[in-house]
């Protein structure tokens, strides 16, 4: 019979584009100060701004010349608080629009022991509802010592620039778990 447990807590992170570099600062400031009163605390690890290549799903809505940021965030939450944090990040959106456009594109995920989960409001088959209109999508799996894709991963997850830094930030979720453990043994 399983017995349930309380998951471990996560290490959000955040995907940001926008072809404006200054509003994505604005942004990505305002997700993390102003989520349930700061409670991600400042970006710990930000990626350089890259270029989005390889699609032009957004080009119609946001234009020309976009730029991706991966950030995270030192203060680990419940898994559950992504829906919050998805439906935040979607009225940060939703504010910054001109003419109901977006200028500014944040998706927020965790990374944990497994891989990378990420949130979305659109359906798929390999999606599990979360609530509130949010599903979410293991992306990435982590196994042999790095991130591996799965047939529906993002092809930009894929780069070395950007599985280098999310090694980075899983790196750090580890390092941060292991310490609070070593506290709570004190």
């Amino acid at each position: 019979m399983s017995v349930l447990k309380k998951p471990p807590l996560m290490k959000f992170f955040l995907a940001a584009y926008s072809g404006d570099p200054g509003f994505m600062d604005e942004g990505v400031l305002a997700l993390a100060r102003g989520f349930e009163g700061g409670i991600l605390g400042e970006p710990d690890i930000q990626s350089r701004d890259i270029p989005m290549t390889d699609t032009d799903y957004y080009t119609p809505e946001m234009g020309p010349g976009l730029m991706k940021r991966y950030l995270s965030f030192p203060n680990h939450l419940p898994p559950e608080a992504l829906v919050d944090l998805k439906l935040w990040a979607m009225e940060e959106e939703r504010r910054g629009a001109v003419n109901g456009k977006r200028r500014l594109n944040l998706d927020p995920g965790y990374v944990f022991s497994g891989g990378l989960v990420l949130s979305t409001g659109k359906f798929s088959g390999h999606r599990l509802y979360l609530g509130r209109g949010v599903w979410g999508e293991l992306t990435l799996l982590y196994r042999d010592k790095s991130f591996r894709a799965l047939p529906w991963s993002y092809k930009d997850y894929l780069t070395r620039e950007v599985t280098e830094t999310l090694s980075r930030m899983r790196a750090i979720y580890f390092e941060k778990e292991k310490q609070e453990k070593l506290n709570r043994h004190d």
